[in-house]
């Protein structure tokens, strides 16, 4: 995320946000500097308030498409070598880690 995305989601945080933020991570997001970003829970909770931003009034996408088209019109530019169809692959790597993970656990569990 840009330096300007991360002061819109300062800027633009509803007193009901703030509050969530704050009682679930103690975190004072209108405190919050750029750097911050570097922390894991600190860039997904600026990834999280980008998208209700966006879409305050509609529906975040939820299919892999929906969210991919999403993920490259909005946190990427247009220079960027990062697409939908990159998406999509990283989305497709996850979810079959995922199932390998499932399935390696499970079958460690039975024994």
């Amino acid at each position: 995320m840009d330096k300007t995305s991360f002061t819109e989601t300062r800027a633009n945080l509803t007193d009901d946000l703030a509050d969530a933020i704050a009682d679930k991570f103690g975190i004072y997001w209108k405190q919050t500097q750029y750097r911050d970003l570097l922390k894991p829970l600190y860039s997904g909770i600026a990834a999280r308030l980008k998208i209700a931003a966006r879409y305050r009034q509609g529906n975040i996408p939820q299919s892999v498409p929906e969210q991919a088209s999403y993920w490259a019109t909005t946190y990427t530019t247009k220079s960027s070598v990062n697409t939908a169809d990159d998406y999509r692959k990283a989305s497709d790597v996850l979810t079959t880690s995922k199932r390998s993970a499932f399935r390696i656990s499970h079958v460690h569990s039975i024994w």
